[in-house]
Formats: structure tokens, sequence, C-alpha cells
């Protein structure tokens, strides 16, 4: 590429840098509307992917990186925190050394190392504190206890209720969820991944029941690393000797703050069609269940319940169970598990209950 062409695409990248530095200085100037309106943070997330983009493909590979551990930080944003001076100074200090290595590349010099050492000095430390004063935040305002759209008249075994939120990219398949658990409580259905999701305390994975296999599917594995693999690999081994049963659920912790634990609940001891077998029931039955022991065990600490499950559909890939099935027995294991833990009922809920044809 021609010296003067270089030049241009520069000159490109400059001008579009500030565009995008503008809106992400907008969303932290006004932190806490951008916390509450979620097309404010989208903004700042497309303003940071673009930027993003660009310095990667100009080999600003620094600046990059900044950005990246930037939308890091950006994510907790989808928390209910109420934002202090302290994280608003943190976010405009990543603003602002941004800003600097955008105005140095504009210079007749460039970027070079040693501009680039000294901007970037402070910065390790600066993520350090906001990463960690975010989620403190987080914990501050109690977020868990946040749980939209519950039954008030609903009684429980224990303190926290759990919410489910029933997760797919199938869109079909999110809409036979809403047919068959409309008028079931505290259900939330979300067609996508769980990297969309901002609250949730627990996802289903459902996958061999073999140590040797994957036991995590491809999405929560990319999600939480290979770590969190490793762990539910060696916990199978220890507790059910390298095969766990059908119709177990094992909770594993996965170290990560926000989500920190897994169930991992097989549907099928190898890649072969269950269709026409009740897996899929016995996989949520025995979720529902093991967290239940879980919420029990741990019914003085509110930090370590878990009342928030991420649930994707289960059985609709090597395990060919048709998509109106897969919703039903989803939906006949919670119906079962509510009416099983509530020690008083009201007679409609009684006479629900009688109509329930048997699985």
């Amino acid at each position: 590429m021609k010296p003067e062409d270089f030049k241009r695409i520069i000159g490109y990248f400059v001008e579009e840098a500030k565009e995008h530095l503008n809106t992400i200085y907008q969303g932290f100037f006004n932190l806490q509307n951008t916390i509450d309106d979620r097309y404010e943070l989208e903004a700042i997330f497309r303003a940071t992917f673009s930027l993003k983009g660009g310095a990667a493909m100009l080999g600003f590979t620094s600046m990059q990186k900044i950005v990246y551990r930037l939308e890091d930080c950006l994510r907790l944003l989808h928390y209910p925190i109420i934002a202090d001076e302290p994280v608003q100074l943190l976010f405009l200090d990543v603003y602002h050394i941004l800003k600097q290595l955008i105005n140095q590349v504009e210079t007749n010099e460039g970027l070079t190392l040693d501009k680039l050492v000294n901007i970037t000095l402070n910065i390790d430390t600066i993520f350090t504190l906001l990463n960690s004063h975010l989620l403190f935040l987080i914990d501050k305002s109690n977020y868990k206890t946040k749980i939209t759209n519950l039954n008030s008249h609903q009684s429980w075994s224990y303190d926290i209720p759990l919410k489910l939120i029933l997760l797919d990219s199938k869109t079909f398949l999110c809409r036979t969820f809403t047919d068959y658990f409309s008028d079931l409580p505290n259900i939330e259905i979300v067609n996508g991944t769980i990297e969309e999701l901002p609250f949730f305390d627990c996802v289903i994975t459902a996958a061999s029941s073999l140590a040797a296999a994957n036991s995590a599917d491809a999405s929560t594995l990319q999600f939480f690393g290979q770590d969190v693999e490793n762990l539910l690999q060696k916990r199978i081994q220890e507790v059910y000797l390298g095969e766990q049963p059908i119709g177990t659920s094992l909770i594993v912790e996965t170290n990560h703050p926000l989500h920190p634990f897994i169930a991992h609940t097989p549907t099928l001891r190898m890649q072969m069609s269950i269709a026409g077998k009740d897996h899929v029931y016995q996989a949520i039955w025995s979720t529902l269940l093991a967290i239940r022991q879980h919420n029990k065990l741990y019914c003085h600490s509110l930090q370590n319940q878990i009342n928030i499950v991420a649930i994707p559909g289960l059985g609709t890939n090597f395990g060919s169970v048709p998509i109106d099935e897969v919703a039903r027995q989803m939906s006949m294991a919670y119906q079962n598990f509510l009416f099983s833990v509530q020690p008083l009922q009201s007679s409609s809920q009684s006479q629900l209950q009688n109509s329930l044809p048997l699985f």
C-alpha cells in the first residue's frame, strides 16, 4: 500500500473514531441514564464495536485490547446499579486514554511505542478498580431480589422463589414455549443466547451423561470457558464414576462473579434420538429438585442461593425431540414442581393439579 493511501485510511479511521468517542463520552457523562435506558447502552456498544474493529484492521492492537476490556465492564451495566461518582470517573478515565491514543494516531509521528506506554501506564489499575467497583455496586443493588412478575400470593418452602428464563435461538420453539407456559408464574421467554442475558444465577446444560464426552454444550462452554468444562468432567468422575445417570442434575460452581452456577443435567447417554421418551421431563424435574435442595442448604445465605435459572430447549439437537414435545415436557415438569412445593393450595389450584394428565 502506498504511504499516501495508508495516510488517507488513517484519516478516515480518526474521523470515525472521534464520532464513536463522542458517543462513548455522552454515555459516560450521563451514566445513570445509560444504565436505565438499554438503547443508550446499545449505542455505546455499537460505538465500541466499530472502534475495536477499526483498530484491529489498522494494527493498533493495544487500542483494540483496551476497547475489548471496556466492553467487559460495559456488560455489567445491564444490572440495575445506581451509578456513583467513582464509577463515572473511572469510565471517563478510560475514555480520556482512548482519546489521547486517537489524537496521537493523527499526529505526523503517529502512535509510537513510547507514547503508547506513557498514555496507557495506568490502564491496568483503572480497569481493576472499575471492575471491582462495578461488582460492588451490583451487590449493593441487591439485584437478586429484583424479580418481576412474581405471584405475591404464592407460598414457598424456602425464601427465594424461582424464576425461569426459557431461552433458545429457535424462534418457533420460543413461540411454542409461550403456548405451554403462558399461564404459569415467574416465566420469561427469550429468543436468543445466554450472552444476551443480564440476569441469571444458574444455567442448565444438557449434554452427554459421560464424562469422557463433552459435558457442556458449545454455547455454555464458550461463555464460561474451558476451565468450567474441565471442572464438570472432574465432578462427573468423582460423583458418578464417569457416567452421570439420566434423571440427575449436578450443580457446579463456575467461579463467575455474576453467574455462579451450572446445572449439568444430561438428557442422553450418547448422540442418539430420544424422541418418544421422557428424558426432557426428567431433566427439568431433576434440576428443579437439585436447585431446591441447594437453596435449602443455603437458606441463610442469599448470595449463594439460586433463584434465576436459564433453561435452553432440551433434546432438540442430537435428541431429535419434536419442538412441541420439548415444550410440553418442560411445562409439565415445572407445573408438577410448582404444585408439589406449595404447602398450601387454593381450591382452584387443587382442581387444576387434578386435571393435569399423568406423564
